[in-house]
């Protein structure tokens, strides 16, 4: 008995036992779930250029492929609403990548919404955070890189299609959701010690020599659809950590993600694996800028985790479908107006006031404009959040109900500390365009976040 065959079976074996009581299938005069999954290559140009620095601004093109990018979709349908995820191997995305008076996110939206019957704030663009990718969250001059305009069009277009064709697939499905444990991959990457020093990697310090208790999140949200007749169709991963494995290697690679969703495809022929990225701003994977061996044994670690997990996952009952989001204002960090940074940075070039330069140009861009998204399909519920949040953030809105948080997602606001992080530093909250949202940010985003679940879990469905 292969894996399929022996997933196939325990499915049929956990669903027999659960359809007495707590069957996915609908009961009298409910709609009936449909399911489409997609998944289109995206891989760059090597002429598009990747992220180098953050902090000098600079990038450089690839000089190879690795291992391809790939857009996939899922598109949730339960006869009345339906959702769309779209997770890509990206970086993220600013919503001013293409340009004045342009918003990335709204154009991939009315896009797929003419072509589909999926509500504006019913679709989601999540990016795995991978590095090895183009440079599309706005912390170089990558707009003016030769051919980057153009490949952005396409871009775009590309992951409208992608969505388009999930939606076009849609076929009658079931639903199985569970987590899994997995250790051993990620690593706190702010741990403050007694000394007033920093611990970013490496082995971890002596407990006795850590001043603020720190903790990860080591869930694998899954979540697994077949159809009707058993057959393979997708399956959602939701992990905590960042993508940094193959960081500064100047090869295209879907990193640690790409690997995990390539296991589990691999695996299961004919579904759709898609990847989303958790509160990972202060989380990095034990290896950081490695090497490809240590890519693939992270990732094969978290895809066999998954595979190994599907034959106990639970039906979800009754699957509906719920969407709700909220747009805020985000208040900027203390800086000179442009004019003024520009000619302190003229005057005195030190790091700081380079930095600072660069946050005066990203805040004169406009206001930051945040939107916070929840998603629930039966009893399994979701924020996402635009930009790089603490995994304090994602404790706080599983605690309040969310089964996982997706960051990097409708947008990149760069990283969204917790309050207190402020007060130790480091580069996660000096001010620079990586870091741009004011102290308070992070707070005001959860309680976004919890009164969108309060709308998708109590009020159900919205228009």
């Amino acid at each position: 008995m292969n894996r399929r065959e022996f997933i196939a079976h325990s499915s049929a074996v956990v669903g027999g036992l659960a359809f007495a009581g707590c069957s996915s299938v609908p009961t009298a005069g409910a709609a009936r779930l449909t399911v489409g999954a997609a998944k289109h290559r995206v891989t760059p140009p090597l002429s598009v250029p990747y992220l180098t620095s953050s902090g000098n601004g600079t990038h450089a093109p690839f000089q190879s492929i690795h291992d391809d990018l790939f857009a996939r979709a899922l598109v949730l349908d339960d006869g009345r609403d339906a959702v769309a995820v779209l997770a890509v191997d990206s970086i993220g995305y600013d919503n001013a990548i293409l340009g004045p008076g342009r918003d990335f996110t709204a154009e991939l939206r009315r896009r797929i919404a003419a072509s589909t019957t999926l509500k504006h704030d019913a679709v989601m663009l999540a990016a795995t955070h991978s590095h090895s990718t183009p440079e599309t969250i706005g912390l170089t001059t990558f707009r003016e890189a030769r051919g980057v305009s153009e490949w952005v069009e396409n871009h775009l277009a590309e992951l409208a299609a992608t969505v388009i064709e999930a939606w076009r697939n849609r076929v009658p499905a079931r639903a199985r959701s569970g987590i899994a444990k997995v250790e051993g991959i990620a690593r706190y990457r702010r741990i403050r010690l007694r000394n007033g020093k920093e611990s970013r990697q490496g082995p971890l310090p002596p407990q006795e020599d850590v001043a603020v208790p720190w903790r990860l999140d080591e869930d694998l949200n899954i979540l697994h659809f077949e159809r009707d007749n058993g057959e393979p169709l997708a399956v959602l991963l939701n992990y905590t950590a960042h993508p940094v494995v193959a960081m500064l290697l100047p090869h295209v690679s879907a990193d640690y993600p790409g690997a995990a969703t390539a296991l589990v495809e691999r695996e299961l022929p004919g579904t759709v694996c898609l990847f989303t990225n958790g509160c990972c701003g202060n989380i990095n994977t034990v290896k950081v800028a490695t090497n490809f061996d240590d890519v693939q044994s992270i990732g094969e670690t978290l895809g066999r985790a998954a595979l190994g997990k599907l034959p106990e996952l639970k039906p979800l009952v009754n699957p509906a479908v719920a969407h709700h989001s909220t747009q805020l204002t985000l208040a900027p960090r203390e800086c000179p107006p442009l004019a003024e940074a520009d000619k302190l940075a003229a005057k005195d070039p030190t790091a700081k006031n380079r930095y600072q330069l660069r946050l005066a140009k990203k805040l004169a861009e406009g206001p930051i404009c945040a939107e916070v998204q929840a998603m629930r399909f039966g009893s399994v519920s979701w924020v996402s959040l635009p930009g790089e949040p603490f995994v304090e953030t994602g404790f706080a809105l599983k605690a309040a109900g969310a089964t996982f948080v997706a960051g990097y997602a409708n947008g990149y606001l760069g990283y969204l500390p917790i309050r207190r992080a402020y007060d130790d530093g480091g580069y996660e909250t000096l001010a620079g365009p990586w870091s741009c949202v004011a102290p308070g940010s992070a707070e005001q985003l959860e309680a976004a976040g919890v009164s969108c679940l309060r709308a998708v879990n109590i009020n159900g469905r919205t228009s």
